[in-house]
Protein backbone atom coordinates (compact mmCIF):
# COMPACT_ATOMS: atom_id res chain seq x y z
CA UNK A 1 0.00 0.00 0.00
CA UNK A 2 0.94 3.54 -0.85
CA UNK A 3 2.44 5.74 2.05
CA UNK A 4 -0.02 8.31 3.07
CA UNK A 5 -0.17 11.88 2.43
CA UNK A 6 -0.74 14.45 4.31
CA UNK A 7 -2.54 18.04 3.18
CA UNK A 8 -3.91 20.82 5.33
CA UNK A 9 -7.43 21.61 4.10
CA UNK A 10 -8.62 25.43 3.87
CA UNK A 11 -12.30 27.02 3.31
CA UNK A 12 -13.40 30.50 2.71
CA UNK A 13 -15.80 31.46 5.69
CA UNK A 14 -18.87 32.88 5.71
CA UNK A 15 -18.22 36.61 4.45
CA UNK A 16 -14.30 36.20 4.28
CA UNK A 17 -12.56 36.57 1.70
CA UNK A 18 -9.22 35.17 2.37
CA UNK A 19 -9.08 31.36 3.41
CA UNK A 20 -8.44 29.68 6.75
CA UNK A 21 -6.53 26.55 7.57
CA UNK A 22 -9.80 24.68 9.43
CA UNK A 23 -8.11 21.03 9.11
CA UNK A 24 -6.13 18.46 7.96
CA UNK A 25 -6.41 15.50 5.21
CA UNK A 26 -4.51 12.47 5.28
CA UNK A 27 -5.15 10.43 2.60
CA UNK A 28 -3.96 6.83 1.36
CA UNK A 29 -5.61 4.46 -1.51
CA UNK A 30 -8.93 3.42 -0.16
CA UNK A 31 -8.85 5.45 3.04
CA UNK A 32 -9.15 9.42 3.86
CA UNK A 33 -8.87 10.69 7.59
CA UNK A 34 -9.83 14.46 8.17
CA UNK A 35 -9.32 16.04 11.47
CA UNK A 36 -10.59 19.70 12.39
CA UNK A 37 -8.26 22.09 13.89
CA UNK A 38 -9.26 23.26 17.14
CA UNK A 39 -9.14 26.68 16.82
CA UNK A 40 -11.11 26.94 13.70
CA UNK A 41 -13.55 25.11 15.53
CA UNK A 42 -13.28 27.99 18.51
CA UNK A 43 -13.78 30.41 15.83
CA UNK A 44 -16.29 33.12 15.59
CA UNK A 45 -19.01 32.20 12.94
CA UNK A 46 -17.09 28.38 12.17
CA UNK A 47 -19.59 25.95 10.90
CA UNK A 48 -18.64 22.25 9.36
CA UNK A 49 -17.90 21.34 6.08
CA UNK A 50 -20.32 19.16 5.88
CA UNK A 51 -22.98 19.06 8.75
CA UNK A 52 -23.90 15.28 8.37
CA UNK A 53 -20.89 13.83 7.36
CA UNK A 54 -18.45 15.84 8.95
CA UNK A 55 -19.81 17.48 12.30
CA UNK A 56 -17.84 19.28 14.38
CA UNK A 57 -17.36 16.95 17.67
CA UNK A 58 -15.63 16.66 21.13
CA UNK A 59 -13.60 13.08 20.09
CA UNK A 60 -10.29 13.33 19.20
CA UNK A 61 -10.55 10.24 16.61
CA UNK A 62 -10.82 11.48 13.46
CA UNK A 63 -13.24 11.01 10.58
CA UNK A 64 -12.53 8.52 8.01
CA UNK A 65 -13.91 7.77 4.70
CA UNK A 66 -13.29 4.49 2.67
CA UNK A 67 -15.62 5.35 -0.15
CA UNK A 68 -14.89 7.29 -3.49
CA UNK A 69 -11.07 5.60 -2.86
CA UNK A 70 -11.25 7.30 0.38
CA UNK A 71 -12.32 10.80 -0.58
CA UNK A 72 -14.70 12.75 1.47
CA UNK A 73 -17.77 14.01 -0.74
CA UNK A 74 -17.41 17.75 -0.38
CA UNK A 75 -13.49 17.66 -1.11
CA UNK A 76 -14.19 15.52 -4.34
CA UNK A 77 -16.73 17.97 -5.19
CA UNK A 78 -13.92 20.47 -4.97
CA UNK A 79 -11.63 18.03 -6.96
CA UNK A 80 -11.15 18.62 -10.99
CA UNK A 81 -13.35 15.50 -12.74
CA UNK A 82 -14.30 14.74 -16.47
CA UNK A 83 -12.87 17.60 -19.23
CA UNK A 84 -10.92 19.55 -16.11
CA UNK A 85 -8.99 16.17 -14.60
CA UNK A 86 -8.53 15.51 -18.22
CA UNK A 87 -6.60 18.46 -18.75
CA UNK A 88 -4.75 18.80 -16.07
CA UNK A 89 -3.36 14.80 -16.76
CA UNK A 90 -2.35 15.94 -20.48
CA UNK A 91 -0.53 19.06 -18.53
CA UNK A 92 1.18 17.48 -16.51
CA UNK A 93 1.65 14.53 -18.39
CA UNK A 94 0.42 11.65 -16.07
CA UNK A 95 -2.76 10.33 -14.43
CA UNK A 96 -3.34 12.19 -10.98
CA UNK A 97 -4.14 10.44 -7.74
CA UNK A 98 -6.87 12.34 -5.92
CA UNK A 99 -4.39 14.03 -3.58
CA UNK A 100 -2.71 15.31 -6.95
CA UNK A 101 -5.63 16.41 -8.37
CA UNK A 102 -6.39 18.79 -4.99
CA UNK A 103 -2.83 20.20 -5.06
CA UNK A 104 -2.40 20.99 -8.51
CA UNK A 105 -5.63 22.08 -9.99
CA UNK A 106 -6.68 25.93 -10.31
CA UNK A 107 -8.48 28.01 -8.08
CA UNK A 108 -11.46 27.95 -9.90
CA UNK A 109 -13.28 25.00 -8.34
CA UNK A 110 -16.73 24.71 -7.29
CA UNK A 111 -17.14 25.87 -3.78
CA UNK A 112 -15.24 27.21 -1.13
CA UNK A 113 -12.96 24.17 0.37
CA UNK A 114 -9.38 23.71 -1.04
CA UNK A 115 -7.00 20.87 -0.09
CA UNK A 116 -3.23 21.79 -0.74
CA UNK A 117 0.28 22.80 0.27
CA UNK A 118 0.13 25.99 -1.77
CA UNK A 119 -2.89 27.84 -1.01
CA UNK A 120 -1.38 31.74 -2.51
CA UNK A 121 -1.16 29.72 -5.99
CA UNK A 122 -5.02 29.14 -5.78
CA UNK A 123 -5.61 32.25 -4.23
CA UNK A 124 -4.08 34.32 -6.71
CA UNK A 125 -6.09 32.60 -9.88
CA UNK A 126 -7.49 35.15 -12.13
CA UNK A 127 -10.14 34.48 -14.57
CA UNK A 128 -9.89 36.03 -17.82
CA UNK A 129 -12.38 38.32 -19.44
CA UNK A 130 -15.05 36.62 -21.27
CA UNK A 131 -14.66 39.36 -24.72
CA UNK A 132 -11.59 37.73 -24.51
CA UNK A 133 -12.55 34.19 -24.87
CA UNK A 134 -15.35 35.04 -27.46
CA UNK A 135 -12.58 37.46 -29.99
CA UNK A 136 -10.25 34.31 -29.75
CA UNK A 137 -12.81 31.91 -30.99
CA UNK A 138 -13.73 34.09 -33.52
CA UNK A 139 -10.42 34.00 -34.75
CA UNK A 140 -9.79 29.79 -34.36
CA UNK A 141 -10.16 28.49 -38.12
CA UNK A 142 -12.19 25.64 -38.36
CA UNK A 143 -10.73 21.76 -37.80
CA UNK A 144 -9.13 23.30 -34.01
CA UNK A 145 -10.27 22.25 -31.16
CA UNK A 146 -11.85 24.86 -28.76
CA UNK A 147 -10.18 22.49 -26.25
CA UNK A 148 -7.21 23.61 -27.73
CA UNK A 149 -8.21 27.38 -27.52
CA UNK A 150 -9.23 26.90 -23.70
CA UNK A 151 -5.67 25.74 -23.01
CA UNK A 152 -4.13 28.43 -24.65
CA UNK A 153 -6.05 31.03 -23.87
CA UNK A 154 -4.39 34.16 -21.91
CA UNK A 155 -2.14 31.79 -19.79
CA UNK A 156 -4.85 29.18 -18.79
CA UNK A 157 -3.54 25.97 -18.31
CA UNK A 158 -6.55 24.27 -16.63
CA UNK A 159 -10.00 24.02 -14.45
CA UNK A 160 -10.98 22.19 -11.87
CA UNK A 161 -14.49 22.39 -12.81
CA UNK A 162 -15.95 18.90 -13.86
CA UNK A 163 -18.25 18.04 -16.60
CA UNK A 164 -17.47 16.80 -20.19
CA UNK A 165 -17.70 19.83 -22.17
CA UNK A 166 -15.01 22.28 -22.60
CA UNK A 167 -15.47 25.10 -20.28
CA UNK A 168 -12.95 28.31 -18.27
CA UNK A 169 -14.74 30.40 -15.40
CA UNK A 170 -14.68 34.38 -17.29
CA UNK A 171 -15.38 37.28 -15.80
CA UNK A 172 -18.51 39.20 -17.23
CA UNK A 173 -20.79 42.14 -16.12
CA UNK A 174 -18.49 42.12 -13.12
CA UNK A 175 -18.73 38.81 -11.74
CA UNK A 176 -17.84 35.15 -12.50
CA UNK A 177 -19.51 32.88 -15.09
CA UNK A 178 -18.45 29.54 -16.33
CA UNK A 179 -18.07 29.74 -20.68
CA UNK A 180 -19.17 26.23 -22.23
CA UNK A 181 -17.97 25.48 -25.40
CA UNK A 182 -19.25 23.06 -28.22
CA UNK A 183 -16.48 20.78 -28.96
CA UNK A 184 -15.61 18.08 -31.17
CA UNK A 185 -17.85 15.18 -31.06
CA UNK A 186 -20.46 17.11 -29.10
CA UNK A 187 -24.31 16.88 -30.16
CA UNK A 188 -25.15 19.50 -32.41
CA UNK A 189 -26.12 23.11 -31.05
CA UNK A 190 -25.15 21.69 -27.32
CA UNK A 191 -24.28 25.23 -26.17
CA UNK A 192 -27.75 26.28 -27.63
CA UNK A 193 -30.19 23.77 -26.07
CA UNK A 194 -28.45 24.51 -22.74
CA UNK A 195 -29.42 28.13 -22.85
CA UNK A 196 -32.88 27.15 -24.02
CA UNK A 197 -33.29 24.76 -21.19
CA UNK A 198 -32.23 26.90 -18.54
CA UNK A 199 -34.35 30.29 -19.55
CA UNK A 200 -37.35 27.96 -20.02
CA UNK A 201 -36.58 26.20 -17.09
CA UNK A 202 -36.50 29.82 -15.44
CA UNK A 203 -39.69 30.80 -17.13
CA UNK A 204 -41.64 27.81 -15.81
CA UNK A 205 -40.59 28.39 -12.21
CA UNK A 206 -37.48 27.43 -11.90
CA UNK A 207 -34.81 29.07 -9.63
CA UNK A 208 -32.20 28.35 -12.93
CA UNK A 209 -28.83 30.17 -12.92
CA UNK A 210 -28.29 33.34 -14.89
CA UNK A 211 -27.23 32.19 -18.46
CA UNK A 212 -26.18 33.92 -21.96
CA UNK A 213 -25.24 33.38 -24.87
CA UNK A 214 -23.12 34.33 -27.86
CA UNK A 215 -22.03 32.97 -30.91
CA UNK A 216 -17.79 33.36 -31.95
CA UNK A 217 -17.23 33.04 -35.53
CA UNK A 218 -17.51 28.54 -35.59
CA UNK A 219 -18.44 28.74 -32.49
CA UNK A 220 -21.22 28.83 -29.46
CA UNK A 221 -20.68 29.60 -26.25
CA UNK A 222 -22.94 29.18 -23.17
CA UNK A 223 -22.10 31.27 -20.02
CA UNK A 224 -23.85 30.28 -16.58
CA UNK A 225 -23.23 32.70 -13.94
CA UNK A 226 -21.53 31.14 -10.47
CA UNK A 227 -24.19 31.30 -7.74
CA UNK A 228 -20.90 30.14 -5.42
CA UNK A 229 -19.21 33.46 -5.74
CA UNK A 230 -19.72 36.64 -5.27
CA UNK A 231 -17.31 39.33 -6.80
CA UNK A 232 -17.61 42.78 -4.02
CA UNK A 233 -17.60 46.14 -4.94
CA UNK A 234 -14.09 46.05 -4.35
CA UNK A 235 -13.31 42.91 -6.20
CA UNK A 236 -12.63 40.83 -3.83
CA UNK A 237 -14.39 37.45 -3.90
CA UNK A 238 -16.65 36.13 -1.46
CA UNK A 239 -17.27 32.03 -1.70
CA UNK A 240 -19.54 29.75 -0.63
CA UNK A 241 -19.32 26.12 0.52
CA UNK A 242 -20.95 23.77 -2.06
CA UNK A 243 -22.13 19.81 -1.66
CA UNK A 244 -23.45 18.04 -4.26
CA UNK A 245 -26.39 15.35 -4.27
CA UNK A 246 -23.97 13.01 -4.94
CA UNK A 247 -22.40 13.58 -1.38
CA UNK A 248 -25.51 14.32 0.21
CA UNK A 249 -26.93 10.30 -1.14
CA UNK A 250 -23.50 9.30 0.42
CA UNK A 251 -23.04 7.70 -3.11
CA UNK A 252 -20.17 6.01 -3.97
CA UNK A 253 -17.98 6.37 -7.60
CA UNK A 254 -19.38 3.49 -8.53
CA UNK A 255 -23.17 4.30 -7.90
CA UNK A 256 -24.59 4.32 -11.69
CA UNK A 257 -27.99 4.66 -13.67
CA UNK A 258 -30.68 2.79 -10.94
CA UNK A 259 -28.47 2.55 -8.07
CA UNK A 260 -31.42 2.97 -5.46
CA UNK A 261 -29.71 5.60 -3.43
CA UNK A 262 -29.52 7.60 -6.51
CA UNK A 263 -33.41 9.07 -5.75
CA UNK A 264 -35.08 12.29 -6.12
CA UNK A 265 -37.35 11.02 -3.17
CA UNK A 266 -34.15 10.48 -0.84
CA UNK A 267 -32.89 13.83 -2.27
CA UNK A 268 -35.76 15.16 -0.32
CA UNK A 269 -35.14 13.75 2.64
CA UNK A 270 -31.90 14.66 3.10
CA UNK A 271 -32.57 18.57 2.25
CA UNK A 272 -34.21 18.15 5.64
CA UNK A 273 -31.29 16.99 7.02
CA UNK A 274 -28.97 19.13 5.50
CA UNK A 275 -30.95 22.17 5.86
CA UNK A 276 -33.52 21.83 8.15
CA UNK A 277 -31.91 23.87 10.77
CA UNK A 278 -32.62 27.63 12.13
CA UNK A 279 -36.50 27.75 10.75
CA UNK A 280 -35.08 27.25 7.36
CA UNK A 281 -38.07 27.45 4.41
CA UNK A 282 -37.18 23.36 3.22
CA UNK A 283 -40.59 22.88 2.40
CA UNK A 284 -40.09 25.65 -0.39
CA UNK A 285 -36.77 23.74 -1.22
CA UNK A 286 -38.65 20.52 -1.52
CA UNK A 287 -41.05 21.80 -3.68
CA UNK A 288 -38.58 23.91 -5.85
CA UNK A 289 -36.73 20.61 -6.15
CA UNK A 290 -40.36 18.77 -7.39
CA UNK A 291 -40.20 21.19 -10.40
CA UNK A 292 -36.66 20.56 -11.05
CA UNK A 293 -37.27 16.82 -11.30
CA UNK A 294 -41.00 17.82 -13.56
CA UNK A 295 -39.01 20.10 -15.74
CA UNK A 296 -36.12 17.85 -16.19
CA UNK A 297 -38.73 14.61 -17.38
CA UNK A 298 -40.39 17.41 -19.31
CA UNK A 299 -37.64 19.28 -21.51
CA UNK A 300 -36.04 15.51 -21.93
CA UNK A 301 -33.13 16.37 -19.56
CA UNK A 302 -31.57 12.35 -19.00
CA UNK A 303 -28.40 13.72 -17.98
CA UNK A 304 -29.91 14.91 -14.32
CA UNK A 305 -27.42 12.91 -12.59
CA UNK A 306 -26.47 13.59 -8.60
CA UNK A 307 -23.69 16.14 -9.23
CA UNK A 308 -26.27 18.36 -11.51
CA UNK A 309 -27.83 19.66 -7.86
CA UNK A 310 -26.40 20.34 -4.71
CA UNK A 311 -27.15 23.12 -1.85
CA UNK A 312 -24.79 26.10 -0.65
CA UNK A 313 -23.73 27.01 2.70
CA UNK A 314 -24.15 31.00 3.18
CA UNK A 315 -23.88 32.77 6.25
CA UNK A 316 -23.80 29.11 8.03
CA UNK A 317 -26.90 28.05 7.03
CA UNK A 318 -27.20 25.38 3.56
CA UNK A 319 -30.05 25.97 1.52
CA UNK A 320 -30.92 24.56 -1.97
CA UNK A 321 -28.41 25.90 -4.77
CA UNK A 322 -29.95 27.50 -8.14
CA UNK A 323 -29.95 24.95 -11.31
CA UNK A 324 -27.10 25.33 -13.12
CA UNK A 325 -26.88 22.26 -15.53
CA UNK A 326 -30.30 21.55 -17.55
CA UNK A 327 -28.74 20.19 -21.00
CA UNK A 328 -32.28 17.49 -22.72
CA UNK A 329 -31.33 15.20 -25.15
CA UNK A 330 -31.40 15.45 -28.66
CA UNK A 331 -33.06 12.40 -28.44
CA UNK A 332 -34.34 11.58 -24.82
CA UNK A 333 -34.69 7.57 -23.51
CA UNK A 334 -37.79 8.43 -22.11
CA UNK A 335 -35.86 8.24 -18.33
CA UNK A 336 -34.36 10.33 -15.97
CA UNK A 337 -30.87 9.80 -14.33
CA UNK A 338 -31.89 9.59 -10.82
CA UNK A 339 -35.49 8.07 -9.64
CA UNK A 340 -38.65 9.70 -9.21
CA UNK A 341 -40.43 7.86 -7.11
CA UNK A 342 -40.01 5.91 -3.99
CA UNK A 343 -40.41 2.44 -5.66
CA UNK A 344 -37.11 3.25 -7.74
CA UNK A 345 -38.77 4.10 -10.95
CA UNK A 346 -37.43 6.04 -13.46
CA UNK A 347 -39.70 6.96 -16.33
CA UNK A 348 -40.40 10.39 -17.67
CA UNK A 349 -44.28 10.02 -17.36
CA UNK A 350 -46.43 11.94 -15.44
CA UNK A 351 -47.77 9.23 -13.55
CA UNK A 352 -44.52 8.93 -12.08
CA UNK A 353 -44.09 12.72 -11.26
CA UNK A 354 -47.31 12.77 -10.03
CA UNK A 355 -46.97 9.29 -7.61
CA UNK A 356 -44.86 10.86 -4.76
CA UNK A 357 -45.52 14.71 -4.89
CA UNK A 358 -46.58 14.82 -1.91
CA UNK A 359 -43.22 14.04 -0.42
CA UNK A 360 -42.14 17.04 -1.97
CA UNK A 361 -45.19 19.38 -0.74
CA UNK A 362 -47.20 19.08 -3.49
CA UNK A 363 -50.91 17.95 -4.19
CA UNK A 364 -51.77 15.43 -7.06
CA UNK A 365 -53.73 19.02 -8.36
CA UNK A 366 -51.19 21.25 -7.83
CA UNK A 367 -48.36 18.67 -9.60
CA UNK A 368 -50.90 18.46 -12.92
CA UNK A 369 -51.45 22.05 -12.67
CA UNK A 370 -47.25 22.71 -13.18
CA UNK A 371 -47.22 20.25 -15.56
CA UNK A 372 -50.02 21.41 -17.62
CA UNK A 373 -48.79 25.26 -17.75
CA UNK A 374 -44.82 24.26 -17.92
CA UNK A 375 -45.39 22.05 -21.03
CA UNK A 376 -46.76 25.09 -22.43
CA UNK A 377 -44.73 27.63 -21.29
CA UNK A 378 -41.24 25.13 -22.45
CA UNK A 379 -42.73 25.41 -26.32
CA UNK A 380 -43.52 29.12 -26.08
CA UNK A 381 -40.38 30.28 -24.79
CA UNK A 382 -37.62 27.89 -26.71
CA UNK A 383 -39.70 28.94 -29.67
CA UNK A 384 -39.34 32.15 -28.85
CA UNK A 385 -35.93 32.25 -27.52
CA UNK A 386 -34.41 30.20 -30.59
CA UNK A 387 -35.96 32.64 -32.55
CA UNK A 388 -34.83 35.85 -31.17
CA UNK A 389 -30.81 34.31 -31.60
CA UNK A 390 -31.82 33.98 -35.42
CA UNK A 391 -31.64 29.99 -35.45
CA UNK A 392 -34.69 27.43 -37.10
CA UNK A 393 -36.34 25.02 -35.76
CA UNK A 394 -34.12 22.58 -36.74
CA UNK A 395 -31.11 24.05 -35.44
CA UNK A 396 -32.61 23.27 -32.04
CA UNK A 397 -35.99 20.91 -32.56
CA UNK A 398 -38.57 22.29 -29.34
CA UNK A 399 -38.97 19.07 -26.91
CA UNK A 400 -41.66 17.11 -27.54
CA UNK A 401 -42.78 15.71 -23.88
CA UNK A 402 -46.24 14.15 -25.07
CA UNK A 403 -43.98 11.40 -26.14
CA UNK A 404 -43.11 9.97 -23.26
CA UNK A 405 -45.29 11.82 -20.87
CA UNK A 406 -48.16 10.30 -21.30
CA UNK A 407 -46.35 7.02 -21.03
CA UNK A 408 -48.56 4.22 -18.94
CA UNK A 409 -47.33 2.91 -15.59
CA UNK A 410 -45.91 -0.52 -15.32
CA UNK A 411 -48.68 -3.16 -15.52
CA UNK A 412 -47.70 -4.35 -12.07
CA UNK A 413 -47.47 -1.12 -10.45
CA UNK A 414 -49.12 -1.75 -6.71
CA UNK A 415 -51.68 0.67 -5.64
CA UNK A 416 -50.34 3.99 -4.79
CA UNK A 417 -50.52 4.87 -0.13
CA UNK A 418 -52.13 7.57 0.68
CA UNK A 419 -50.66 9.38 3.95
CA UNK A 420 -52.08 8.31 7.48
CA UNK A 421 -54.61 10.94 8.74
CA UNK A 422 -52.50 12.06 11.58
CA UNK A 423 -55.74 11.51 14.81
CA UNK A 424 -57.12 14.58 16.60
Amino acid sequence: MADAVTKPVWVWAAGAVEPVRCGSFTWREGLGEFTYDRDFMASDGATPLDPVNLPFTRALRPHRETRQKGLFGVLRDASPEGYGLSMLENIEGRALNPMDRLEVSLGDGVGAIEVCDDIQRKVAFQPIPLDHCLERLADTPEGVAPSRVVRDLHGVVGTTLGGERPKLTVTHRGQLWIAKLQDRGDAPNSPLREYLAMRSARACGVDAAAVEFWRAGLHQVVAVQRFDRLVRDDQRVLRHVFASAHTMLRLDSAATRGDPQRSYPYLCAELQRWCGADGADVLGMKRELWRRMAFNAICGNGDDHPRNHGVLCAAGRWSLSPAYDIAPYITFGGSLAMSITRGGHMQAARWALLRDCETFGYSEEEGQHFIDQAIGTLMHTWEAERSALGYKADDAPTPTPETWLDAAPPADLAPKRRPRARRR
